[in-house]
């Protein structure tokens, strides 16, 4: 039907040309007449809108599109028929059958009523513009960018947008709000705005380079100086500025990826801090110190005292000890690190000998060491210290004084023994004379010497314990029988003590029977001699877990705890009252305790001030 009436033959050629543009038209174009909306005129963009065919064209609306019915376009329709008024509609959602199947459709569209003379409504003009494309096109803009913030709000780590050259904030995580110390409020306005304390930071220009350039920008441990409740503080971190490209390809925006690791730049800082100073310690401090890091004992520093003891300059750093110091491969100090650093137990060595080379020259020293292994927060060891002294001027004079003490002793023993015999004769001459006053003067002379002979005799023992050179002849023996034997001599010597036994071990040892009573006799007298004021010694034998025990206790000045340690070392000496010294050289325990030592047994004490001292010795019973 031609949307034109020819009532004028010469009006004929100017219709069929506005219809043919009306029907062939890119854009929806229709005629709805009557209260039944007849469809007058439908083009082909309108009937392939509507997916149906010009058939429809003649039907009532409704009819020809059943699928209107639950949609509000008949509705509107009606009104603007009923008050003439148009209704203009954009991105208006239609669902239209098209191929057989309900699809969803955009139009932007117009209902224009057409008005008679009488300006009655007459008839609806549709034009309609297909707008899908469009409408799916920022729906999936859309969805993009409420993916992008949903994303940026459930980051894991702080993410922000910022939009177009002037750095809007168009989006800030709550991470990234509690990084900058800033609330919502920064949403919407200049990044300058929101975060003024920047500007004089270098972050805004590099801002402008990304965007400027299109090329991210990555920070690593960045300072940032930020303010939060009116002071301002430095904050570190590691950040991304990633620029964000529009369809045209030219930046739009930059995302703001960061992450704050104040606490470990900090941390860190204060570890660098803290290893300069350990550093300047081990440099400054006057003991030979090492540092040797992995178990493959890479050594990270050495001090000077250090390598003049190696014999060796810095080119030593960074190398392993085996490498760096090969004449120790041969010696036990190499494979003494390993076990320290696979154990993480201390070692601690006193005098100990090594061979090193000094300028080109092997040279025997002697060295006191530690080493300690440095573990980390799991218990890990990955570090030894290694402090050492050079102990070997030390050595070098206790050896000339043992060597001393031993020709010392030698040559002392000859004339006492010699001056004793005579003693002894001019003791029975006197007394054959009748004249006991003068024999008894020669007999307290000869108990003097006698103490003489112990004394000299400790002093041998000392020199061939230094020199390794104390032989031991083992034999087997009652133990408890050569206990009674050593009692009874030493009953008849102090007649002020009292000795009570309690000898109950029953048991037959295998060791040195003359050591071992001469370690029983000094028990004894140490437990005379410091026991005047008592009356009364305790000595008892027995026999525990495959050992024989013997204690001898006394009820004398006793030892504190903290100097009960040294009562075995070499010249110590326990000091009385009133600063009484009790005579002696102080080898006496010293001596027991090599020798109990040597024949793989236990030597200890147990005391309190004042209230005595029980001292103790162990050994394996055969």
């Amino acid at each position: 039907m031609s949307f034109i009436p020819i009532m004028q033959t010469n009006l004929a050629d100017k219709a069929n040309i506005f219809n043919t543009l009306i029907e062939e038209s890119p854009m929806p174009i229709a005629l709805y007449t009557g209260e039944n909306m007849i469809i007058e005129v439908a083009n082909k963009a309108m009937l392939k809108a509507w997916g149906r065919d010009a058939s429809v064209i003649g039907q009532e609306l409704a009819l020809a599109l059943p699928e209107l019915k639950d949609q509000p376009f008949l509705d509107i329709l009606k009104q603007v028929r009923s008050t003439g008024m148009p209704y203009e509609a954009k991105e208006d959602k239609a669902v239209l059958l098209n191929d057989n199947v309900l699809q969803t459709f955009y139009f932007d569209f117009t209902y224009k009523p057409l008005l008679d003379s009488d300006g009655n409504v007459w008839g609806i003009l549709n034009n309609a513009t297909d707008v899908t494309e469009l409408v799916n096109a920022k729906f999936k803009v859309e969805q993009s960018e409420a993916l992008l913030r949903q994303m940026i709000y459930d980051a894991p780590v702080a993410i922000g947008i910022l939009k177009g050259r002037d750095l809007i904030i168009e989006d800030a995580n709550d991470d990234l709000l509690k990084i900058w110390r800033k609330s919502k409020a920064v949403i919407g306005l200049k990044l300058l705005d929101g975060l003024p304390e920047i500007a004089n930071q270098p972050f805004p220009e590099l801002l402008q380079q990304v965007y400027n350039s299109g090329v991210a920008h990555y920070g690593y441990e960045t300072k940032a100086r930020l303010e939060h409740n009116g002071v301002e503080d430095d904050f570190y971190f590691n950040f991304v500025y990633d620029p964000i490209f529009g369809q045209d390809g030219e930046v739009t925006g930059i995302m703001v990826v960061a992450n704050e690791i104040t606490l470990q730049v900090v941390s860190k800082m204060e570890a660098a801090k803290s290893e300069e100073r350990f550093r300047n310690f081990m440099y400054d401090i006057p003991m030979a110190t090492a540092y040797y890091e992995t178990e493959n004992m890479v050594i990270s520093l050495a001090n000077d005292e250090m390598l003049r003891f190696w014999g060796k300059d810095k080119s030593v750093i960074g190398k392993t000890v085996a490498e760096a110091i090969p004449e120790l491969n041969l010696q036990p100090s190499v494979e003494t690190l390993k076990k320290v650093y696979q154990t993480g137990i201390s070692y601690h060595a006193d005098q100990e000998e090594f061979l090193v080379i000094i300028d080109g020259k092997e040279q025997k020293r002697w060295f006191s060491f530690t080493y300690k292994p440095i573990k980390d927060a799991n218990g890990q060891v990955y570090a030894i210290i290694h402090a050492a002294t050079d102990v070997t001027k030390l050595v070098q004079l206790q050896q000339q004084k043992d060597e001393f003490l031993g020709i010392a002793s030698h040559e002392l023993k000859t004339p006492v023994t010699s001056i004793k015999a005579y003693a002894q004769v001019l003791e029975r001459m006197i007394r054959s004379e009748g004249d006991e006053k003068k024999a008894t003067m020669v007999r307290k002379m000869d108990q003097q010497l006698n103490r003489l002979t112990g004394l000299i005799g400790d002093l041998l023992d000392v020199t061939k314990i230094q020199s390794g050179k104390m032989t031991f002849n083992p034999i087997e023996f009652d133990f408890d029988a050569v206990v009674e034997d050593i009692v009874d001599e030493m009953q008849h010597i102090s007649s002020k003590h009292k000795i009570i036994c309690n000898l109950e071990s029953n048991a037959i040892v295998f060791a040195d029977k003359e050591r071992i009573g001469q370690v029983i006799t000094n028990f004894l007298s140490n437990a005379i001699k410091y026991s005047t004021d008592a009356d009364e010694i305790d000595v008892a034998t027995y026999s525990q877990n495959g050992e024989v025990i013997l204690s001898v206790r006394d009820y004398g000045i006793g030892i504190s705890e903290d100097l009960q340690h040294l009562v075995f070392d070499q010249f110590y000496r326990v000091d009385g009252n009133l600063q009484h010294t009790y005579p002696g050289l102080g080898l006496g325990l010293y001596i027991s305790a090599e020798i109990i030592k040597s024949e793989g047994g236990r030597i200890w004490v147990e005391s309190t001030a004042g209230e005595g001292a029980t001292f103790f010795f162990a050994l394996k019973i055969k």
